[in-house]
């Protein structure tokens, strides 16, 4: 693990100078998720020197943040931690945590930069050099944070179950881990896995999808992943291409929420739910899900067990919530629409299945008075077509 460490500290501290001398854009893949306003607001601001550091391959900007207290694993020159400062506000709080002395250095350096720029009076951002599979040893303590946040960085350690088990210690009840990182269709070979160039590139040290399935939830006691959005790894090196052979990889984004179990009866109860519109940048719709959208026109009914990954977390002020004794219902005027029958659904959501499908992103859900799902959010492992 010691040699692993310091072969990406090498790569991402001297080797690399900008995003631009990667071989692959595993670490750079657009994200085709919506960003919205308050997001590209904040982007804008964030200072030069810092962007022209950023790896990463996603959007990990989750929604309604406005006061909490946010964990950015693998921080890098500070980007994401720089945006989200901003959306959390002055009373919320952001807290970086990377390894390497070098990126450390270039986000603590812009630290009064930024809390000027928003206006702030105080700093709400903190950085610190450690590592994110170590988080007591940076006083990271127990159940203190609200939302976790990472890009494409928890592939680069050796032990990832290290990771969630010190992601799911530190989260509140309630709290959610949100990441980007880079998966594949099969487990790598140990040959891959020991290549520092495929390795350092978020290539060779990916999980299989179904492994993070299995350890996140199997292992360490979170809810089953919840698949946001996946789309495909571009590589600009065809000798490395090359070597991977046959495996596919790709960018996902994974919500994972820290959750008290329920007994099996109450987990099937549906749950109708009816969106507010009222988290900013969301107005009309809100993306939860690869295969779940809630619109203000079209309430939806869910498993009690997906509803509560909603209601007994920090989106809960932005939903009103109805438990039923039946499927689809009419509620006044609203058409209804049954989206998930459990949350045992979203364990054999294949992301390369979502890929094949033509659709990478939130499909939506239908209320064309069907009870049935316009994407694949029951107990089926297929995505929107």
């Amino acid at each position: 693990m010691a040699e692993v460490h310091s072969d990406v500290k090498d790569y991402y501290g001297k080797r690399l100078k900008s995003s631009e001398d990667l071989q692959t854009g595993a670490c750079t893949v657009a994200s085709s998720k919506r960003v919205t306003k308050q997001v590209r607001e904040a982007l804008a601001m964030v200072h030069s020197d810092v962007t022209s550091k950023f790896y990463g391959c996603g959007v990990v900007f989750p929604a309604a943040v406005r006061g909490c207290r946010v964990l950015d694993l693998g921080s890098g020159s500070g980007v994401d931690c720089y945006v989200l400062s901003k959306l959390v506000g002055q009373e919320g709080s952001v807290v970086g945590v990377d390894m390497t002395p070098e990126q450390v250095e270039v986000a603590k350096k812009h630290v009064e930069y930024h809390t000027e720029k928003f206006g702030y009076s105080r700093p709400n951002v903190d950085f610190r050099q450690g590592y994110i599979e170590k988080l007591k040893e940076i006083g990271i303590e127990d159940g203190t944070i609200d939302i976790i946040v990472s890009d494409c960085v928890i592939n680069l350690v050796p032990d990832k179950s290290l990771v969630l088990k010190e992601a799911f210690r530190v989260l509140k009840n309630g709290g959610e881990l949100y990441f980007s990182d880079v998966y594949s269709d099969r487990v790598i070979p140990d040959n891959l896995q020991k290549d520092k160039v495929l390795w350092g590139e978020c290539i060779s040290g990916a999980l299989h999808w179904a492994e993070l399935v299995r350890i996140a939830t199997d292992e360490v006691g979170f809810a089953p992943p919840v698949l946001v959005e996946a789309a495909p790894i571009p590589f600009r090196n065809p000798e490395l291409e090359k070597m991977t052979g046959e495996i596919k990889f790709c960018s996902a984004t994974y919500r994972i929420f820290k959750m008290e179990k329920q007994d099996k009866k109450a987990e099937d109860a549906p749950v109708l739910l009816k969106y507010k519109g009222t988290i900013p940048g969301y107005e009309e719709t809100y993306p939860f899900a690869y295969n779940i959208t809630f619109t203000k026109s079209c309430p939806l009914v869910l498993s009690s067990s997906v509803a509560q990954l909603i209601l007994k977390g920090r989106l809960a002020t932005h939903f009103d919530a109805t438990e039923l004794d039946g499927g689809a219902q009419k509620e006044g005027t609203d058409e209804v629409a049954v989206v998930a029958s459990s949350l045992e659904s979203f364990r054999t959501l294949n992301p390369f299945e979502c890929m094949a499908s033509g659709k990478t992103s939130a499909c939506g859900s239908s209320c064309s008075g069907s009870s049935s799902s316009s994407c694949g959010g029951s107990s089926s492992s297929k995505c929107c077509s």
